[in-house]
């Protein structure tokens, strides 16, 4: 099952801790830009038609990042010596989102996932191009 998926990419990275009434401690995302990525990418695959399920599966994930307006010219034309790939995510924290993100949705628990391939590259718009393959014989 490939998908794609519109919107800005987020990197799941640390959670704070903090009390809440009654002396509970609840873990809260830093990021506020995870949860709305992480809704982005399981309805796109809802809308794939990815259905949970059992068994090993491969997930390849191109992580698609717009250039800034700082890396044209005022003719609209690239400026040189820019990065050749986007690094304003980190890569491990962009895997961890999406990999959450589908679990309930491609698959029961992101543990089934055996394979995993991720990059990140400049695109027009921000989003991603993913992909869900269930290894045969599991």
């Amino acid at each position: 099952m490939t998908f794609t998926v519109i919107g800005i990419p987020a990197a799941q990275g640390s959670k704070r801790m903090v009390r809440a009434r009654g002396g509970r401690t609840l873990l809260i995302e830093q990021s506020t830009r995870v949860k709305p990525w992480r809704a982005a990418v399981a309805a796109a695959a809802r809308a794939a038609g990815c259905k949970p399920r059992d068994g090993d599966c491969a997930v390849t994930v191109s992580i698609r990042l717009s250039r800034p307006a700082a890396h044209y010219k005022a003719d609209g034309t690239l400026r040189t010596g820019l990065p050749r790939f986007p690094r304003r995510i980190d890569i491990d924290k962009a895997a961890r989102a999406v990999l959450d993100a589908l679990t309930g949705v491609a698959y029961l628990d992101d543990r089934q996932v055996q394979q995993l391939d991720i990059d990140r590259v400049w695109y027009a718009e921000g989003g991603a191009l993913i992909s869900v393959d269930f290894i045969e014989g599991t």
